[in-house]
């Protein structure tokens, strides 16, 4: 019977602190990476820190790699690194009193209820673990979440060695409460906010996004450099906490008035048919007077949600051509926003609506958001 998370003292308004650890039957085994995975029971998970086990207690650099998902349908079944973003701890764990290494993250890495996601170790030194009995099945019961049998690597996304259980301590906060759904006065309506958009029926009545959060906004860089234009540029962005899309600011090839479209799809582009347009979800579509020196605000129809820890896919599509940075880095390596809420990674540009792809692109711009 796995040990029962012990809460802990939180501050007001919160949840309380658990924690979970393993049981340590018979960690002998040791790698360089162990990639697992944990299954929301019975709220959203937000971990706040991960300790392990290592071969000595000698410091080493470590990663954390956390992805919503199962990593048995990444790219290369988790062993291609560009699957699983940027990682979310990079640097010389401490220690615990209970002799693990703890990696303590800036930002919690949440779960939803239900779902599934992926955690993926990889250290300089070895990691201690037992040998699992079956991949993907259950390893442990923490009650408010399930862990995985993974799997073991001998270096970094490198040489699969065995299945593998996760040993260690998993400190984190579970959040059950339901939010109800607004009140909306049957007399008195709530007066829309002026839009600059065309008007639209998908927008919905109430926001679908993070309405009534903080608004923020990001401009990528080297908008001032960007010089190639296409009719179309597909990025993607990895959210680090969860974060709504309510806009896009973009530069035409022209001062001209054009036809644009901004779609989306969960997950990477790469995992599904990019070119196919059956595949994606149209949040915009309408007549945008661009121009090649200034950023144009777009309004979204319909708000992007990406939950912590998600990957969404954006494609910019103008009649008359949309400006980007064409990249020298590697398509689905990160760009920008590494310290905010949030990772731009590099795209592609299409000479056609969804078709010919052409050069890796960053996509130009500035993106409109809320928290």
């Amino acid at each position: 019977m796995p040990p029962t998370p012990a809460p802990s003292s939180s501050p007001p308004g919160k949840s309380p602190t658990k924690k979970f650890l393993t049981e340590d039957k018979n960690a002998n085994q040791k790698a360089k990476g162990i990639m697992y995975q944990i299954k929301a029971e019975k709220g959203d998970v937000a971990i706040e820190k991960i300790s392990f086990k290592t071969k000595d207690d000698k410091d080493t650099k470590v990663q954390v790699y956390f992805q919503l998902g199962s990593y048995k349908s990444f790219q290369g079944k988790g062993m291609v690194k560009n699957s699983w973003g940027a990682a979310v701890f990079n640097g010389i764990p401490r220690r615990t009193s209970g002799g693990l290494k703890e990696a303590v993250f800036d930002k919690m890495l949440i779960i939803p209820k239900g779902e599934m996601a992926s955690i993926h170790l990889v250290g300089e030194k070895e990691f201690m673990f037992e040998e699992g009995d079956k991949e993907f099945d259950v390893a442990a019961n923490a009650g408010d979440f399930m862990i995985y049998t993974g799997s073991a690597t001998k270096k970094a996304f490198e040489q699969r060695l065995m299945n593998a259980d996760f040993y260690g301590e998993i400190t984190y906060r579970v959040d059950t409460k339901v939010t109800p759904p607004p009140i909306v006065s049957p007399t008195m309506p709530p007066t829309p906010a002026p839009s600059t958009s065309p008007p639209s029926s998908k927008r919905p009545t109430l926001p679908s996004g993070g309405g009534g959060g903080v608004v923020k906004k990001y401009t990528t860089p080297g908008v001032n450099k960007a010089g190639d234009n296409a009719k179309g540029v597909m990025f993607q962005i990895i959210a680090r906490s969860k974060i709504s899309i309510t806009g896009l600011d973009i530069m035409g090839k022209d001062a001209k008035e054009s036809d644009v479209s901004i779609y989306y799809q969960d997950g990477s582009y790469n995992k599904f048919d990019a070119l196919d347009k059956g595949k994606w979800n149209e949040v915009f579509k309408g007549k945008v007077m661009l121009d090649p020196d200034e950023l144009v605000n777009i309004e979204l129809d319909e708000d992007i949600t990406i939950p912590a820890g998600g990957t969404a896919s954006l494609y910019v599509v103008s009649k008359k051509g949309v400006l980007f940075t064409k990249s020298s880095d590697k398509e689905f390596d990160i760009y920008g926003a590494s310290d905010e809420d949030f990772f731009v990674q590099v795209g592609t540009s299409t000479k056609k609506d969804f078709e010919q792809p052409d050069k890796l692109a960053e996509f130009a711009g500035r993106i409109v958001y809320e928290i």
